[in-house]
Parts: structure tokens; sequence; C-alpha cells
């Protein structure tokens, strides 16, 4: 898909805004840079990246997928959303992972997944620690297969709505007081998208309190953003390790010139 390389507006552009052009275009950026949600380098881990094997890996670890740049649908997530995470999913043992696509929810190898994209963040809840909340890495893999077992819908409206929900929410927070936020809906999920899976198990695992996240409002950038997960390492290509250094959100904090 060379042809999409050409199409510089519908990519997205991790400099900051400098007008108000920029602003206009990237609305989501210009939000998330002035709720501090994006910061330039502040959170550089000297020691990353680190490249992980399966071993490496827990169950309900959550792995942060970065779409190739020659990808038009990676690319239409990325500029949408505001982010380079274009999809989500759950790691839970032996090789799988449990994610939802368009198919719906599934069980997927680790391999497959790590060979659909540019290369994989792999993010670890504190929560699952010793002193952490009691059998939640049981109670993620366990909502999750749950899903995939049922088949559960992919939520295709929902992943379109969810970086409108997320400026709307920050716009709110911004003009009300910092912390703030909207009555999530409660209502129940009939289906679900990459990253509503992951944040509706750590809801049913017990780590985050009923009625603290919408899940509907959040893409995987914002997920990432939201500081839930601590970042273990990367998987994908080593070739990959200059390019995470400058652009991943982990290491750069979401702000890059290059």
């Amino acid at each position: 898909m060379q042809w999409f390389k050409k199409l510089i507006f519908l990519r997205r552009n991790r400099a900051p805004i400098r007008s108000w052009f920029g602003a206009l275009l990237r609305p989501l950026h210009r939000e998330k840079c002035v709720s501090d949600r994006r910061y330039a380098g502040i959170l550089m881990d000297p020691s990353q990246p680190v490249f992980l094997e399966e071993t490496d890996l827990a169950p309900a670890d959550v792995l942060f997928c970065v779409g190739g740049e020659d990808n038009p649908i990676h690319g239409l997530i990325s500029y949408g959303s505001s982010g380079d995470y274009v999809h989500a999913a759950v790691y839970i043992g032996a090789g799988r992972v449990v994610e939802a696509i368009q198919e719906g929810v599934v069980e997927s190898s680790l391999a497959e997944v790590i060979a659909r994209y540019a290369y994989v963040a792999v993010g670890r809840c504190p929560g699952v620690n010793a002193n952490g909340v009691p059998g939640l890495a049981a109670k993620v893999v366990e909502f999750c297969q749950r899903h995939a077992m049922a088949k559960t819908p992919y939520n295709g409206k929902g992943a379109l709505k969810s970086p409108a929900l997320e400026l709307r929410e920050l716009q709110y927070q911004r003009k009300h007081y910092r912390g703030s936020t909207h009555a999530p809906r409660n209502k129940p999920k009939d289906a679900l998208f990459c990253s509503e899976l992951v944040i509706e198990a750590f809801i049913y695992g017990g780590y985050i309190p009923e009625g603290q996240m919408d899940s509907a409002g959040y893409s995987p950038s914002a997920l990432a953003e939201d500081a839930i997960f601590n970042l273990e390492g990367f998987m994908g290509r080593p070739e990959m390790a200059e390019y995470i250094l400058k652009h991943d959100y982990f290491l750069t904090g979401g702000l890059s010139y290059q």
C-alpha cells in the first residue's frame, strides 16, 4: 500500500501543535497535551527497549500493538485515535492471546498477533503482583476466555466512536476541573472492541473499580496513556529498536519530532 504513504494528512503527526490550524487538524492530540496526558520525553526509561521472549510474559499481560506505516487501516486508526497503538489484546498464557477483532472475541496465538504488527509493547498491571489484588490474573484470563468461547461480537461502532468520547471527556475535564469525569454508562456489554475488552476484564478482576472508567471511551492508545499498566518490554523485530526509542509512547511520552 505505497499510495497510503503519500496521504500525509491521514498520518499521525507526533510533533507538538504550534498553530491554530494544527489544533484544528489534531483536536484530540491538542487536548491530550493540554491535559498532561502527553509529555516530551519525560517518561524516558534508559533501560529500554528490552525485547522479550514468550517466557517473559505472564497471564493478564496486555499487548499494545503498533501498526505498520504502510497499512491504511492501521494508519486511519492511528490518525483517528491520535496514537500509535492500533490494537490491544490480553495474554492468557501458554502462547495464547484473547483479542477482539472484526470476527469477534477470539483466541489467537501470540506469534500470530506479533506478526501482524510493526512491534508490540507489553504492559503489566501492578495489581497482579503478590501484594496486589488476589486472583486478579486468573479472573482476567477467565473473563477473556469466557468471551472467546461465547464468540462475543465485535463492537465496530463503539471502536469508531471511542476517540470522540475521549475528546469529549478531556474537554469536559478541562472546562470543569482536572480529574472530574462524566458518569460512565454501565450498560451490559453485548459487544466489545479491543481496548474495551481489556478494561472490562480488569473491572471484572477487581482492579478497576466499577464506574471509574467508561470502557467505551478508550482506544488502545488512550488506555496506554492512563498509566494502569507498567511497561515490561517489547516484542517483534529487534531492528525496530531505534524507531521504538524515538517514537514509542512509553519511552517518549507521546511527543517526538522525527
